[in-house]
């Protein structure tokens, strides 16, 4: 009983659901012509000679509707073409501005907050945003639909799709497509923007799709789809997914088509197909489907937060108290530089060495003070780069190397396995956050002074490398490249940044030339 009121419920509420979006969806059927069966599609194919073309504008929206479904057409071939043109992103919707409006917050005892007055206008106050809400296509056949609006949501959704080929340009922004029971399937990213891209100014980073962890296609049931990223109209990367293929399992009452991939540029900038292991999560932390991968990452995170103050007692200086002659002895332990889950280096001891130096200026327990504090901010920005927070990583850095200067050899850098701090670790830690913050000049100063202090730091040359890349300046970039790649050949990310710094600096020499001879 109790079972069947559960469903009951559930029904309404999709039922309540169902209705608001049939509200918003405008159904577009039959743009390219009814779906035929193979041997009228054949006949057609033969009979047609111009490829047909349908934009979608906003003329073609009824008031209110906000949301494109295109289904139940079919074209001859993949030469007719549907256009979501860029007029649909000046759909105009309002929405409230304040959606908590009227709440009344909850008091702290002794909580500053509690006497301030909330403002009593019953006003609601409307803000306006552009663009389509969502896009839907179901049973397309043979044909191209080519995406060219702005899609607030960011979401695209396939179905039953057969021979189509969705191009994703520039200027749309989808960020997540869920596809299912589709076959010979092209999805096409043409520079298209991430759903975390925030260019607003020319000036500012644009982050293109595949480039942040959350760009993804989910799919199941799907049959030979092409996934392919482009730059600057050449091809960056493709993968091609097949269930069957990629190893799709009949689960419970599930079948193979109903298992669920993942495919995104979640490793080395590569796209990969997953398994989706688990929906989402109940603590609100990662409400979305997980990968086995993902699963592994995080558990890999919560154990380096747990043994975080045991590897920064691991890497503090410790000092004996004098030696024969009444100078102080400082013995410290050799830092050697491995990469981390998330690309930042740490400091791993490998053995003890003294190092004597008379320090006139500043007492033992003043510079154990000193490095404990540099040890621990390092220890939190290495944290904040691992969940992605970079400008707070920046800070924390930052804070490390400032108190860093007091230390009596700050002046005069000794070799890296000499220094009390180590600061060319950090220098190339900050300049990695520099990267990922689209501020590359800093970058390049950064990984070059950690460059100076520490010549085998590889780290810093790599990122030097990369930064000098983003700045197209490829000719000084290549043999900083070239130089990493020679100190660690196995290593795949810097193979991959020299060549396309290689291909990037051919592709420049050839518009110089194409120029020169007009």
């Amino acid at each position: 009983r109790k079972k069947a009121k559960d469903v009951k419920k559930a029904k309404k509420v999709l039922e309540r659901y169902q209705k608001r979006e049939s509200a918003v969806r405008e159904e577009l059927k039959e743009l390219l012509g009814p779906v035929k069966g193979e041997d009228e599609a054949a006949a057609e194919t033969k009979s047609s000679e111009e490829p047909k073309t349908v934009r979608i504008t906003r003329d073609m929206m009824d008031a209110g509707k906000r949301v494109v479904s295109i289904a139940d057409t079919s074209g001859a071939s993949q030469s007719d073409t549907i256009v979501l043109t860029s007029d649909l992103s000046l759909l105009e919707s309002r929405m409230k501005a304040n959606a908590t409006q009227g709440v009344v917050p909850k008091e702290y005892p002794d909580d500053a907050q509690n006497e301030v007055k909330e403002n009593d206008e019953k006003e609601e106050k409307e803000r306006k945003i552009f663009g389509v809400i969502k896009c839907f296509l179901s049973n397309v056949h043979n044909c191209t639909v080519l995406i060219k609006c702005k899609v607030i949501s960011g979401t695209l959704e396939l179905s039953h799709c057969t021979n189509v080929v969705v191009k994703i340009e520039k200027d749309a922004t989808i960020a997540t497509i869920q596809a299912d029971l589709c076959e010979d399937l092209t999805v096409m990213f043409n520079d298209a923007p991430s759903g975390k891209n925030t260019q607003v100014l020319p000036s500012q980073k644009r982050v293109y799709w595949g480039e942040d962890k959350e760009d993804r296609i989910f799919h199941a049931g799907v049959k030979n789809m092409k996934v392919q990223i482009f730059r600057d109209g050449f091809l960056e990367t493709e993968r091609t997914c097949d269930y069957r293929k990629d190893g799709a399992k009949a689960i419970g009452n599930a079948t193979e088509e109903e298992f669920q991939f993942v495919t995104s540029c979640a490793v080395d900038g590569e796209l990969v197909t997953e398994a989706v292991v688990r929906e989402g999560s109940t603590t609100g932390q990662n409400a979305r489907p997980v990968t086995k991968r993902e699963l592994e990452e995080e558990k890999q995170k919560r154990e380096k937060a747990a043994n975080m103050a045991v590897h920064m007692a691991e890497n503090m200086i410790k000092f004996k108290e004098v030696n024969k002659e009444g100078a102080k002895k400082v013995v410290k332990t050799t830092p050697s530089t491995e990469n981390s889950a998330d690309g930042v280096e740490t400091v791993k001891d490998d053995r003890d060495e003294e190092i004597e130096e008379i320090y006139a200026s500043i007492t033992k327990e003043e510079i154990d003070a000193i490095v404990k504090e540099c040890d621990q901010n390092k220890a939190r920005g290495n944290e904040a780069f691992g969940t992605g927070e970079y400008a707070q990583a920046v800070l924390l850095y930052s804070l490390a190397l400032d108190k860093a200067e007091e230390l009596p050899d700050s002046k005069d850098p000794v070799p890296a396995k000499k220094q009390l701090f180590p600061r060319d670790v950090t220098l190339s830690n900050r300049a990695a956050c520099f990267l990922k913050l689209g501020q590359h000049e800093k970058a390049a100063a950064d990984a070059k002074r950690a460059q100076e202090i520490n010549p085998q730091n590889v780290k810093a040359l790599f990122r030097h490398g990369l930064a000098l890349h983003a700045m197209k300046q490829y000719q000084n970039a290549i043999p900083l490249l070239a130089e990493a790649h020679k100190k660690e050949p196995k290593n795949k990310q810097i193979k991959e940044a020299l060549q396309f710094a290689e291909v990037r600096m051919n592709q420049e020499l050839r518009k110089r030339m194409q120029g020169s001879n007009e």
